[in-house]
C-alpha cells in the first residue's frame, strides 16, 4: 500500500461540470494537479474489484508519464481516501447501488 500524501482541493473557476482539480502537497508528486474523470468498477474474478478512472492531468512537469505505475496507485489511494473520508462523515449508511453505472 503506498501512503496517501497531503493533497488538496482546487477552486473551480467559472461553471464546469467537472470535477475539482487535487493538487498534491509532498512527496514525489509534490505539485501535481490532476482531475479525476470517468470512473468505471468492474467485478473480477475472486470478486475483486478492477477500478478505472481518466485523469485529466491539469499541472505537472513536461513529459510526465500519468500512466506510471507508482502515480497510479497513488492517485487510486488518494481516491480511496476522499470515499473514506466522505463515507466517515455520514451518519445514515449510503447505498450506492442505484448510482453505480455499467457501460
Amino acid at each position: 500500500m503506498v501512503k496517501v500524501p497531503e493533497y488538496k482541493f482546487l477552486e473551480l473557476l467559472g461553471e464546469t461540470n467537472e470535477t475539482c482539480p487535487i493538487q498534491i502537497l509532498d512527496g514525489k508528486y509534490k505539485d501535481i494537479v490532476y482531475r479525476y474523470g470517468k470512473i468505471s468498477l468492474k467485478e473480477v474474478e475472486n470478486e475483486n474489484l478492477q477500478v478505472n478512472m481518466d485523469i485529466d492531468m491539469v499541472v505537472c512537469p513536461e513529459g510526465f508519464d500519468q500512466q506510471e505505475p507508482e502515480f497510479t496507485q497513488l492517485i487510486g489511494e488518494i481516491f480511496v481516501d476522499i470515499i473514506e473520508k466522505n463515507m466517515a462523515s455520514t451518519k445514515d449508511p449510503v447505498d450506492l447501488e442505484d448510482d453505480v453505472h455499467q457501460d
